[in-house]
């Protein structure tokens, strides 16, 4: 495999490879790989029939379906960057993404309208059934640097950031991915993560690329994790990949054992710290059974960039912290660099810097952000190698291992999502009567909360402030708690002082 190889070719000979083998193992069925790869022709003559060439952004504001993955598929070999968009996410921040997108086409299982080109409503299970029959074949032309995909992130602005990655960075996630097929190509890779979510990269190309079975299970149509862990039972998943807040859930209800989950082979997990005492239980449960792996990435460095297998001696390692995030995976370059952007000795604490042609390609429609965090390399100045800013604090030991050591920024992870605390802000300063408002994040033994300070002024009220986050913010974002005040704590510059707000609502926490 090459890094220039087109993603729609790659999926084709996997086809030619597997073709009576199921690609997707849904809830309704399963459907081969040749039968999912004659969908996605007939999903490209689609999207062209509607005006989508190379390089237009296609938006996908669907659920899990044979039709969803189809349509990817075809944007894929179409050489069209696609865009999954939370059926969930509300109105307001629906738009934002759109405006940034500034997709070709839009489509959605409900009315919604593009501003910057056609909308297609989807017409339920027999819609495909209407697609033009095709034998268009995939654009072979396509370079490695050409647009994939678009995933969106909080963004410290106000508004959310779409990552472009390109085709090279995907085709090393799938590289990295083939350890995990097993020899027969028999593992069946688990979908649990919403298409919106940068986790649920891994479980299509990672599973489909390397010729195995993907279970998608649409966990937002599932009203308890004891459904999931069902679904995944019967659609036979054997890794499971999803953020350590899903396995801590799991072990809450009593699901995270061998017995609940049978087929359990590897269990992956990353976007956020696993408590290190809740995985040494997880680790005894399954030792002889699965193979646990601490995986990090950025969405800007198309996923995962690092892993460590989780064993005795990493747990050791540990402490009372948190596990190492590992070593960088082949294809990746990293720097570890002070506030003057010069290389720290090993064991000391800096910003992680990672290049590479895995790194995305910037941020969609956003030059200034993609100049603020995608950056030369500033130990070569005149190379042109690109580096992505990653805003991790870290320390790299003398066995080239990173360990998580805080952030330099206001970004946080919250059950594997990442959060601009001024997103909300903003969106939160935009409330009638509302003067100020500043949101913290406090930690606590089942991982922690995001709490909104705000100055009331005469007009603005608790309960409408609530309503006005529940229609303008995603549900993970959302605060789960208020605190009103007179005035909100101000540093010399008449800045809100985010960490003097903290200790307000949390005295006993420190920074």
């Amino acid at each position: 495999m090459t890094y220039w190889t087109p993603l729609g070719s790659l999926f084709e000979k996997q086809a030619a490879a597997h073709p009576d083998k199921a690609a997707l193992n849904l809830a309704s069925g399963p459907v081969s790989f040749a039968g999912l790869a004659r969908l996605a022709q007939r999903g490209q003559a689609l999207l062209t029939q509607h005006g989508v060439t190379r390089g237009d952004v296609v938006g996908l504001h669907l659920g899990k379906s044979v039709e969803t993955y189809a349509l990817m598929l075809g944007a894929l070999r179409l050489g069209a960057p696609y865009v999954c968009l939370d059926p969930a996410s509300p109105e307001p921040r629906l738009q934002r993404m759109l405006e940034r997108a500034q997709p070709r086409l839009l489509i959605s299982a409900s009315a919604i309208a593009n501003p910057f080109g056609g909308s297609l409503q989807s017409r339920g299970d027999t819609w495909s059934a209407q697609w033009p029959q095709s034998d268009e074949p995939a654009d072979t032309s396509l370079t490695g640097t050409h647009p994939a995909y678009i995933m969106f992130t909080s963004g410290s602005t106000g508004e959310p950031k779409g990552t472009v990655i390109p085709h090279q960075g995907v085709a090393s996630l799938i590289r990295w991915g083939a350890r995990f097929a097993g020899p027969e190509r028999d593992t069946v890779f688990s979908g649990v993560n919403p298409l919106h979510f940068d986790n649920s990269v891994f479980d299509f190309y990672g599973s489909l690329w390397n010729g195995c079975t993907l279970a998608p299970v649409e966990t937002a149509r599932l009203p308890n994790p004891a459904l999931w862990i069902r679904a995944l039972k019967a659609q036979g998943a054997s890794l499971l990949f999803a953020v350590p807040t899903f396995f801590l859930m799991l072990d809450e209800i009593g699901l995270l054992t061998p017995e609940a989950l049978p087929n359990l082979r590897i269990a992956m997990f990353g976007g956020e710290g696993f408590p290190i005492q809740r995985l040494r239980d997880f680790y005894t449960r399954f030792e002889d059974r699965a193979r646990l792996v601490n995986v990090y990435g950025p969405t800007e460095t198309s996923c995962i960039c690092s892993s460590l297998d989780i064993d005795a001696d990493a747990l050791k390692a540990a402490g009372s912290g948190f596990v190492s995030l590992g070593r960088m995976h082949d294809g990746f370059d990293c720097a570890v660099l002070d506030e003057n952007e010069t290389p720290v000795s090993p064991g000391e604490t800096g910003e992680l810097w990672i290049g590479g042609g895995n790194v995305g390609l910037g941020y969609v429609n956003n030059p200034e952000e993609t100049a603020r965090r995608f950056r030369e390399d500033p130990r070569a100045p005149g190379s042109g190698t690109r580096f992505y800013r990653t805003g991790d604090l870290v320390r790299e030991d003398r066995e080239a291992r990173l360990w998580f050591a805080g952030r330099a920024d206001n970004q946080i992870k919250i059950r594997g999502h990442r959060v601009e605390l001024e997103e909300i802000d903003h969106v939160a300063g935009l409330y009638p009567g509302l003067r100020r408002a500043c949101a913290v994040f406090l930690s606590h033994a089942n991982g922690g909360e995001i709490v909104l300070a705000y100055e009331s002024g005469d007009s603005a009220d608790e309960a409408g402030l609530k309503d006005w986050c529940a229609k303008h913010l995603p549900a993970y974002m959302r605060p789960a708690r208020l605190a009103a005040f007179a005035s909100l704590p101000v540093n010399a510059n008449g800045k809100l002082d985010r960490r003097a707000v903290r200790a307000l609502l949390s005295p006993q926490t420190e920074g």
